[in-house]
């Protein structure tokens, strides 16, 4: 085993910058156009640097709508089938749940379903997450004044101190009709209800039955447990090289989710979001997995061309296919939210989504090139490039198979219905929701195809083991 520990290890000084002293000591063209990309993108992050005004004010408008942010774990204690009330050849069941977090821990709430083929299979000791929305008010007055439609009926109106969205602190007042003030009296707390415009449309009382609904099934604990065995796969296989990959994984993550969607919730412009994220992904993904040497800078050039040319084309594409960006559930809900480009997302989508399939194709081809300079030193650049280029066919040709079965698979259902409904190929491609894949494939393919011969004639003319003193 020593001497495999032994190859391991060659293979990550190999990679590392400790096998390129010449490129610590001296910085050569590619070094120099690095840095001043690098310049560029983090005046373009400081440019775009969130707020998170946007996303507060996108967090208050979901919970005008409706939309649950709270979710409490609780387990299954009991159930029950019957035959439902309204249906007496179909089932129901009624499930006790006991809720295990926040507030409300140790009390019980129940919920009826229908059995179908939808409804989840309940078993006593499961572990559930409930969906918990708050009381969004409360009643601060009451008073009883004749009805505008009947002056001779007695209406009720309250005032409703709102406790959370954009009005929260304010008093609205609401007007009830004969029958809807049952439950409701000063100091209650309800759960006010708002139209897709913000108008409170009901008002009741606020209690454990209507604040919780089942969500989901407790699947923590495996989801972590299949991280772990990732990781530890990994490093395993990669060892060093394993930890820095997954170091910048996490870094990636924690840029997407703290400086890119927080942008785009600003109202920034997706388009020059995307292409800045996704550079400032590619330094993050490249130098840290795999060390700052010439390999990774060459690397780092091709796929910072390739994501300009992806990111044109998606821009092309998606005005000239004319999408609406509504071809999805999420999208119909987003268009709720003030200041969302949903067009402009489709684009940053793509441009992302294509960046990490260009990282492994150029880090490939740079790699590549260096290996058949070192076992033939005295090559041509002609040869050397046209070899490399041999390389990059095959890896694409693997990549674009990846790609395409992928989406089909993310989209399988779908096409499934598609098939189905009997409707012919060309209808099927031209819905928007297939569309978008099928333009998400093909613009990321081009760009992948692009980095091959763009990387391949950056590592022939700027060699890893050739640095240029100054």
């Amino acid at each position: 085993m020593r001497g495999v520990s032994d190859h391991d290890d060659q293979d990550w000084a190999n990679f590392s910058p400790d096998t390129e002293r010449d490129s610590r000591r001296s910085l050569g063209t590619p070094e120099f156009i690095a840095i001043a990309v690098a310049v560029i993108t983090l005046i373009g992050l400081a440019m775009f640097w969130p707020t998170k005004a946007g996303a507060q004010d996108a967090i208050d408008q979901i919970s005008v709508l409706g939309i649950p942010s709270q979710f409490h774990e609780a387990v299954v204690s009991d159930v029950t089938e019957f035959p439902c009330e309204y249906s007496p050849t179909g089932t129901c069941v009624l499930v006790n749940f006991e809720i295990a977090a926040g507030s409300d821990a140790g009390l019980p709430y129940v919920q009826e379903f229908t059995v179908g083929a939808t409804t989840p299979d309940f078993n006593v000791g499961d572990k559930v997450v409930l969906s918990f929305s708050p009381a969004n008010g409360v009643i601060v007055a009451l008073t009883h004044p004749p009805c505008e439609f009947d002056p001779e009926t007695t209406c009720t109106q309250i005032s409703v101190k709102l406790l959370d969205g954009p009005d929260a602190g304010s008093i609205e007042p609401v007007l009830l009709f004969p029958g809807q003030e049952e439950g409701l009296t000063v100091d209650a707390k309800v759960s006010v209800t708002y139209d897709s415009d913000g108008v409170i449309v009901a008002v009741s009382t606020s209690t454990i039955q209507s604040q919780y609904q089942f969500a989901d099934f407790q699947r923590r604990s495996f989801l972590g447990l299949l991280v772990f065995a990732f990781a530890a796969a990994v490093i395993a296989l990669g060892r060093w090289r394993g930890v820095a990959a997954l170091v910048g994984l996490g870094l990636t993550l924690v840029f997407i989710l703290f400086w890119l969607i927080p942008s785009l919730l600003d109202g920034n412009p997706p388009v020059l979001v995307a292409i800045f994220g996704a550079t400032a992904v590619a330094y993050l993904a490249l130098y840290v997995s795999h060390g700052f040497s010439r390999l990774t800078t060459i690397a780092l050039l091709g796929t910072v061309g390739a994501l300009a040319l992806t990111t044109l084309l998606s821009w092309l594409s998606v005005h000239a296919a004319t999408f609406t960006g509504l071809a999805t559930e999420e999208s119909t809900l987003l268009i709720l939210l003030d200041g969302i480009d949903l067009r402009g997302l489709l684009i940053a989508g793509i441009v992302i989504g294509a960046a990490g399939a260009l990282d492994d194709v150029t880090v490939t081809q740079s790699s590549a090139i260096a290996q058949i300079r070192a076992a033939a030193p005295d090559i041509s650049n002609t040869e050397l490039f046209s070899r490399g280029l041999s390389i990059g066919r095959a890896h694409v040709g693997s990549i674009v198979n990846t790609l395409v079965l992928a989406y089909l698979g993310a989209a399988l259902p779908l096409t499934i219905l598609f098939i189905l409904a009997q409707q012919s190929l060309g209808t099927v491609i031209n819905s928007e929701v297939v569309a978008v894949e099928v333009v998400r494939t093909l613009v990321g393919t081009l760009g992948l195809v692009a980095a091959v011969p763009l990387t391949t004639w950056l590592a022939t003319m700027w060699p890893a083991s050739d640095v240029h003193e100054h």
